[in-house]
């Protein structure tokens, strides 16, 4: 019994924090974000364009020297993962089927052929 007053407090405390936001603050948080998009786009757009006007050589030499944490690196592959091996085991499976299928279906024409020639 003890407990559950426990709950019920730590329940109201909870709804307490809970702040209602109202129409106009949502709104000025929309705004908000939508200025920092527009502004990460206009950061995006320049940047490719600065890539855009470089020369080969230009192109070489930011490559060469662009700070390390934006040099990317080689990613090896993984090994296959098991959904990866399931598939492929299950293709020759499938494949094994269709040809006992196609087999028994031409033995079977040649033998309706064979009946219908005598």
């Amino acid at each position: 019994m003890l407990s559950i007053k426990k709950e019920v407090k730590k329940k109201k405390k909870t709804t307490e924090n809970i702040k209602v936001l109202t129409w106009q603050e949502k709104k000025s948080l929309a705004d908000k974000e939508e200025e920092a998009l527009v502004k990460g786009i206009e950061m995006f757009r320049t940047w490719t364009n600065m890539f855009d006007s470089m020369e080969d050589e230009q192109l070489k030499e930011y490559l060469q020297n662009r700070p390390d944490n934006m040099k990317t690196t080689m990613v090896s592959k993984s090994a296959p993962t098991k959904r990866e091996r399931d598939a492929k085991s299950k293709a020759s499976t499938s494949n094994t089927i269709m040809a006992s299928v196609w087999k028994f279906h031409q033995e079977e024409h040649d033998e309706t052929s064979a009946t219908s020639s005598v």
